[in-house]
């Protein structure tokens, strides 16, 4: 009894080039979707640090009939200890307006929404706040969180 050896071989040019084909294609889908992922995360960074003076404000608010000064460090009676900057977030450290209406500004530093602004807005002292684009947010829907379109 003979047994035949059968030879093995590797790919052919076409099958490899398939595959080299299909990658390229997934690749030209998902990398603009990573970016815009990443954007979204970057700007809810701002979101956030804003978030976190909402309650603060609208106290301060409610007990001095005024907005306070936001400051990282060593603040006096008129003022309120934030955070003030982020990895790719700086905010101005005031609020903007006469108490009950205001506003606070995020303002973008890096990523893809470099330079545009996030803004966090009241009319009733704190009670309810916006970061649409009637707000004053200047950063594209497609990267807004969810609670600001």
């Amino acid at each position: 009894m003979k047994f035949a050896k059968k030879v093995q071989q590797g790919f052919t040019l076409i099958e490899l080039m398939i595959v080299v084909a299909i990658i390229g294609i997934l690749a030209a889908v998902a990398l603009p979707a990573y970016n815009d992922y990443t954007t979204r995360a970057q700007v809810s960074e701002a979101v956030e640090l804003l978030g976190g003076m909402k309650g603060p404000l609208a106290a301060y608010g409610y007990e001095q009939n005024a907005w306070p000064a936001l400051v990282a460090s060593n603040p006096t009676a008129t003022d309120i200890v934030a955070t003030l900057t982020g990895k790719y977030t700086s905010i101005t450290n005031s609020v903007t307006g006469t108490f009950p209406t205001g506003a606070i500004t995020a303002t973008m530093s890096s990523g893809q929404a470099s330079g545009k602004k996030v803004v966090l807005k009241t009319t009733d002292g704190g009670q309810t706040w916006a970061c649409n684009s009637t707000a004053g947010t200047d950063v594209a829907i497609k990267w807004l969180p969810q609670a600001c379109k």
